[in-house]
């Protein structure tokens, strides 16, 4: 029974925590997509909605990938090291999924290995750092709840 309340409480303290990180890594893919954009002579803040579409196939890959892997589990957040595989696998896995949903008519560009292979290693840049920071503020969030609630004497 004990373990049951435990569990309780641990969801009810992270379910408004990961719609909000899940904004977040979608603000974080879409940057990243940005930035390659912009590297490449486009600047992504003239052409919003070119910059969405092209984000789109990402973000998208992004929220599939995510409940296979795990990226939401509680014990994602339990360490960095884990955090960050976790994090490297759903880029690898988005990434080759957005690749596929950019090679069709909808969307555009187009997706051949070697924009891939750049996509997957310079995304990580962006996406493992992220999380590495929610990591760490989940981690501070879980210890100060651990604390015992102090009084200040009447």
């Amino acid at each position: 029974m004990n373990d049951s309340h435990t569990l309780a409480r641990r969801w009810a303290a992270l379910e408004p925590f990961v719609p909000l990180v899940t904004v977040g890594d979608g603000v974080v893919v879409t940057a990243f997509i940005a930035f390659g954009l912009w590297t490449h002579g486009i600047e992504p803040w003239t052409v919003p909605g070119y910059t969405l579409r092209t984000a789109a196939p990402f973000v998208i890959g992004w929220l599939l990938v995510t409940p296979v892997v795990g990226t939401y589990r509680d014990r994602t957040w339990s360490s960095f090291r884990r955090s960050a595989a976790v994090v490297g696998v759903t880029w690898l896995g988005a990434t080759l999924l957005g690749g596929a949903i950019r090679s069709t008519a909808l969307v555009p560009g187009a997706a051949p290995p070697s924009f891939l292979l750049v996509n997957a290693a310079l995304g990580l840049v962006f996406v493992v750092p992220w999380r590495v920071f929610v990591t760490a503020a989940t981690r501070r969030r879980r210890r100060r709840a651990r604390q015992p609630a102090t009084t200040s004497a009447d």
